[in-house]
């Protein structure tokens, strides 16, 4: 007999789920060639987070700080390869935005832990790594598509940025943010909350930045060699 918590997860999933295959119908019948994509989506999204949820306590026993660095790269790499599918898919572009995301890391990560803004605990890095690759992918992801469509590099750049900006100058008053309200119905402090939701903000900001700056940087480089 099942689990009745397995049974309501369960529940509960299936219900989200029905929402975005209510827009995957819509789309289709509007004809936008976005509903294949959704549903593969929404497949993948789930399979890699259930071996997500499956390896997480082996990833979070991870004591050493090389270890914690190479697993943030991986997870670099495999955003970078997904950012230059929107440009041309090259080799040399996939390198250039797995530069761009790292970089984005390194300039972020090392010091808000030497600074003690956050802990050094796998249990906070790596989490912060992914979200540094998936919002620099974004941004990316965006720049890469202003360039193909033959819009300037600065062009790209702020359509790139649009998204982060706007979501920290619209905090607190029209959005409320996952660790801000993660954290709240915890029971932490609205102030502590609200202190660790701006540092990731401004970390998303920073590296976000910085990953299509070095991007870009990298692209030009290897063309002109």
């Amino acid at each position: 007999m099942p689990d009745a918590g397995m049974t309501d997860m369960l529940i509960r999933l299936l219900a989200a789920w029905l929402l975005l295959a209510g827009a995957a119908l819509w789309a289709s019948r509007e004809r936008l060639g976005l509903s294949g994509r959704m549903l593969i989506a929404s497949a993948r999204g789930l399979l890699q987070l259930l071996a997500l949820a499956f390896v997480l306590h082996w990833i979070f026993d991870i004591r050493s700080h090389l270890a914690q660095a190479l697993l943030v790269a991986v997870f670099c790499v495999l955003a970078a390869h997904n950012s230059a599918g929107h440009y041309d898919g090259r080799r040399s572009t996939w390198l250039a935005a797995a530069v761009g995301l790292i970089c984005g890391c390194v300039v972020t990560l090392p010091w808000l832990a030497f600074s003690g803004a956050i802990a050094d605990d796998t249990r906070t890095l790596v989490p912060l790594g992914s979200m540094i690759a998936a919002n620099g992918m974004n941004a990316v992801s965006i720049m890469f598509e202003r360039l193909k469509g033959g819009g300037v590099v600065g062009d790209g750049m702020k359509l790139a940025m649009i998204p982060t900006i706007d979501t920290l100058r619209v905090v607190g008053l029209v959005h409320m943010p996952g660790i801000f309200v993660g954290m709240v119905l915890a029971g932490a402090p609205a102030f502590e909350a609200a202190v660790a939701q701006l540092v990731v903000l401004y970390m998303i900001i920073a590296s976000s930045f910085t990953a299509c700056l070095v991007s870009v940087r990298v692209m030009g480089y290897v063309q002109e060699r």
